[in-house]
Order: structure tokens, then sequence, then C-alpha cells
């Protein structure tokens, strides 16, 4: 479970740069916008409620090795978040018992509110246990006594945790047991080694402790007729490799493919080291019936699989991560609600530092959705410069064929002229003539014209 640390460092290729000033005043309604190449409007839309979306901030308790009498269960409830609009809670949040010896990933929600943010920043995460659980096999074998966390919590550790209203970030936190014992002495106590903590999550002010986001959106590539141009999955956990991605994932932080698209299908989340990326498996996303004649799109989900290190065979497979991701036909459309349609669009993914560096995404569809070209890569809302590369180089991270282009004036979401980054909702971008960059887009279909943020 601990290579989730290269997802953090594949997260930092897309956050280098200054913050932005994370304080700006919003409209409070639920769309953004995006724009083509041309004169139509795109909304990003990620919620139908008539005020600010909220966020959610998952706490996943991934835990340690094996079970037995004398293990120890910590049972998470209420989780704390502070920053300065105030505090975050679960007042209400159920339960949940996170055996330490056994690999489990325990996902504790907390939705963060919004009254007109960009984003919201958290510092410091409260390790914090309702009681814990001691299994014993009196007077019936799985019986339970009950301890009290140790006297040292809850306590607070560094972390950088942001969240975005409308989507979800994910905080990995390792517990197990060397972390908590009970006291040979006092076995009504349980013990704290804080060293084991911080060795397995960091924590402290100089390695604090790293939330990303990990809600995606996906891009449909079945519609490339040349496969060749097409990145393929590497061999990884569960995954022979080997197979042509029909689907390629943006959060802002990280990078995935797929080479399905419903329950079962191969996913990879990729890391800084081509040959090591995290791979899973997908469950679909869909519509769900709101009546005799409406329906709504559902999120689908993804579970990332890492070998139980307890299993001798090397056979089994643990859960290390999941989340979910959205199809970007049903989170990308026009101003009144209708689809995309065909046409060249350009969109742009914040960071979980939110400021100047955002990965772009510009592809073409055609009036069904299906992507015809696709080129990933990185803008600089300070520089005002931007680069993209064609989608088969996303695994390798080569720079072939890359074209680029500048930046014209930035916009607010009232279309006024910001430099703030975190304020950018839209901005003008025409690729660079001199190098040959405007005459490859024009070859792939792509068009000067609007560049819209992935934010609400």
């Amino acid at each position: 479970m601990r290579k989730w640390a290269f997802l953090y460092s594949a997260a930092a290729l897309a956050v280098i740069g200054c913050g932005g000033s994370g304080n700006g005043s919003h409209a409070t309604n639920t769309t953004g916008g995006g724009t083509t190449g041309n004169t139509a409007t795109v909304a990003i839309k990620l919620s139908n409620l008539s005020t600010s979306a909220p966020g959610s901030i998952a706490v996943a308790f991934l835990t340690g090795q094996g079970r037995a009498v004398g293990d120890l269960s910590a049972t998470v409830q209420q989780l704390r978040f502070y920053d300065q609009y105030g505090e975050v809670t679960n007042p209400l949040g159920p339960q949940i018992s996170c055996p330490l010896t056994g690999f489990q990933n325990n996902i504790v929600y907390v939705s963060v509110p919004f009254s007109g943010q960009p984003s919201r920043s958290f510092s410091t995460f409260n390790l914090d246990f309702l009681n814990f659980h001691e299994e014993t096999d009196s007077p019936v074998m799985g019986d339970f006594s009950v301890l009290q966390e140790p006297a040292a919590l809850p306590k607070g550790y560094p972390a950088s945790v942001r969240t975005f209203p409308g989507r979800v970030t994910s905080l990995p936190v390792f517990i197990d047991d060397s972390m908590f014992t009970v006291d040979t002495v006092n076995p009504l106590l349980v013990d704290y080694n804080e060293s084991q903590f911080l060795l397995a999550n960091g924590a402290t002010s100089a390695n604090p402790m790293k939330g990303f986001l990990s809600d995606f959106v996906a891009f449909n590539l079945s519609g490339y007729t040349n496969t060749a141009l097409l990145p393929t999955l590497a061999a990884t956990t569960g995954i022979a490799g080997g197979t042509t991605a029909v689907r390629v994932f943006f959060s802002g932080d990280v990078y995935a493919i797929a080479d399905g698209f419903t329950s079962g299908a191969n996913f990879e989340a990729l890391t800084l080291d081509p040959t090591l990326p995290i791979g899973g498996v997908l469950g679909s996303a869909g519509t769900i019936t709101t009546g005799p004649t409406g329906s709504l799109p559902h999120a689908g989900t993804y579970s990332l699989l890492q070998l139980n290190p307890t299993d001798l065979t090397q056979t089994l497979k643990v859960v290390a991560g999941q989340g979910i991701w959205r199809e970007h036909k049903t989170v990308l459309r026009q101003s009144n609600g209708a689809a995309l349609g065909a046409g060249s669009y350009v969109i742009t993914f914040p960071s979980s530092n939110d400021n100047n560096m955002q990965e772009m995404v510009a592809f073409t569809q055609d009036a069904n959705a299906n992507i015809s070209a696709l080129y990933f890569g990185f803008i600089d809302l300070d520089a005002l410069t931007f680069n993209l590369y064609p989608i088969g180089d996303i695994v390798s991270g080569s720079t072939a064929g890359g074209i680029d282009g500048t930046l014209g004036q930035l916009n607010d979401r009232y279309g006024h002229a910001t430099t703030s980054p975190d304020l950018v909702h839209s901005g003008a971008f025409a690729f660079n003539s001199s190098d040959g960059s405007s005459a490859a887009a024009t070859q792939v279909g792509f068009k000067n014209g609007t560049f819209y943020v992935f934010r609400l």
C-alpha cells in the first residue's frame, strides 16, 4: 500500500509554481463553463444544487497484516479539519472499525461546505479514535474488550489537504499494530508508538500528510481509428499488460488509463516510473432512472489493488485505494444542458495546490462524444504559456510531437480579467505558429479559442 507514495510524486509534476490567493469571492451557482474553438459555450456541471456544491474529504485508513486473539481494532467516527473559514467535521458519521493487523481500506467521509471560496486548504490532520477493540476468546471466540485511545491522542499532525466544490479529495492514513499495542503492565491501556506513525505517514512539517484529488474525468478514446496512437497498459498487479487504453482519466493531480469502461475492466493509475503503475479494476458508470421519463448519470468507481503481503502464494490482492470517475460527456455540457456536440475543446484541471500550474486537455469529438484526437499537458497561468503532447505519450512521459502556445486574457467566473490563478475560470489561448505548433494543431483538428477551468 505504500506504493501510493508514487501518486504524490506524480502529482508533483502538476503543482510546481506560485499559489493563488485562495480567498476569492465567487457566485454560489453550480456551473462554470468551457468553450470550443468556435463559438459554442460549455458548462462544467457536477451538481444540480442551487447553492455551492460541497466538497468531500475521503480519509482512507489503510491497515496492516493478519488477525488473531489479542489483535486490536481502532474505531474511527468523528474527524475534524480546520482552516481560516472554520471547522469541518462529521458529527453523525458511522463508527468504522479498522483492524490494525488486517490489510483493509477503511474510508471515512467528511463533507466540506463552501460559500463562494474557489477551494479550501487544510493544514492539519487530527488523529483521533473513538476507542479500541481487543480480540478475545472469552467467553466465546470472536468476543472483544473495549479499550480507550492512548492519552497522547487526539493529536494534530501537519497535512496538506485541499478540497474543491463538488469534488473528492482522498487522504491516505496508514495505521497498523506497530503503532498501537496493549500495555504490558496495564492491559486496559493502549500504548501509542508515534515514531512508527511518523515513519509510515510522514506527518511532519517538512513532510506533511498529503491529500490528492481522487475523482477522475474520463475521456473516451474508442473513436481513435489509429490505435497505434493510443497508450497501452503496463504489466502490474493483476494486469498482464499490453492492452490498448480506451479511456484516459484526469483529476488535476493524477493520470490514469483503462482498457475498458465496464465493470471489471483493467485500470492503472500512472506514476513517475512508467514501469510502476498502480493496477486495479473499474466499476462502470451509467444512468439511474429518476421517473417515468427521466434519468441521471451516475459516477463509476475504481479500486486500486496490491498483493496481500501475508499470502505466501502471492496471488491474493487487497484494495489499496478507491475513488470515482465520471464520463466527460456527463460533466462537460452546453450551458443549456445539452450535449457538447461535435467540435474542438480545451479544458484545464487545477491541482491540489490550486496554483498557476494545471493539467490541460485538448480534444476533438463527434456528435456522439467519440474523441478523434486528444492531447494532454500543462498550462502555466503565470507565464501565460502551455504545452501539449499526444495522448500516446502519457505513460512514457515522452515529449515527442509536442505542441505549444500562449495565453491571452484570463477571466474569473464573471468574465472579469484576473491574474489570480485560483480565480481563473476561462482564458484565451492560441497555438504558436513560429515553431510549427499551429500547423500541427490544425492537422489534428484543434482551433485557437477559449479554455475553461474544471471548477464550479
